[in-house]
């Protein structure tokens, strides 16, 4: 129960959803991109978390339980640096690449062969750019361990490895299922969002709004 507590109250901090409800806003996902990016994300999260408790749950001394906890509260002001890093470097790159799409001056290089393979060049070009986008977004929030969890396996695991194991199931399916609901609940909310200087910064100011959530991240880890 105590972590199935822990893992629906940590899975609504705005840093394991609101970046992909605003990115799936931004660059128009569907709802089941969105789907696949945030469970692949709350898995790689739940994995990261379960390993470092399973190492503080083997960890014999009291020193290596304390060079696990400190190694699991670095990655969280890490995570948080490179989100805010990541919406500072997407926003700039999104805006310039719809600014540049709406430009007075921007052409299609005239019809056939040659028209048609820069068309396609561009496409791909911005299709490569929001996969990396996605996937940078994946493995910075995934790669930051909950903290909370580490007490509640190391009690756990104290009382039987069965225990534990109920524990670390728990927590992993509640955090999955939070970060789905809410992830997909917001970005349903964001889409009747039709603001008439949102259609024309939507793409910088979503990536000033995540490299924001990423400050916060950064200075609350901080010890």
């Amino acid at each position: 129960m105590s972590a199935c507590a822990t893992a629906v109250i940590h899975a609504l901090i705005p840093d394991h959803w609101l970046p992909f409800a605003i990115l799936a806003r931004t660059e128009r996902w569907s709802e089941r991109r969105l789907v696949a990016l945030v469970g692949l994300t709350g898995m790689l999260h739940v994995t990261v978390s379960l390993g470092l408790g399973a190492v503080l749950a083997f960890a014999g001394s009291a020193a290596g339980r304390a060079a696990a906890q400190r190694t699991g509260a670095s990655l969280e002001p890490l995570a948080g640096g490179l989100l805010a890093l990541f919406g500072i470097a997407y926003g700039l790159w999104a805006h310039r690449r719809e600014a540049r799409a709406h430009a007075p001056g921007h052409h299609t290089h005239g019809d056939g062969a040659l028209g048609s393979l820069h068309a396609h060049g561009h496409l791909l070009s911005r299709l490569s750019g929001r996969s990396a986008s996605a996937g940078a977004l994946v493995a910075i929030i995934g790669i930051s361990p909950c903290v909370l969890l580490q007490p509640i396996l190391f009690a756990s695991a104290a009382e039987g490895w069965g225990i534990a194991a109920a524990a670390a199931g728990g927590f992993a399916l509640c955090t999955i299922a939070t970060m789905l609901v809410v992830a997909i609940v917001a970005r349903r909310g964001l889409e009747r969002v039709d603001l008439g200087f949102f259609t024309r910064y939507g793409d910088l100011l979503s990536g000033l709004v995540i490299a924001a959530i990423g400050l916060i991240v950064l200075i609350r880890g901080i010890p």
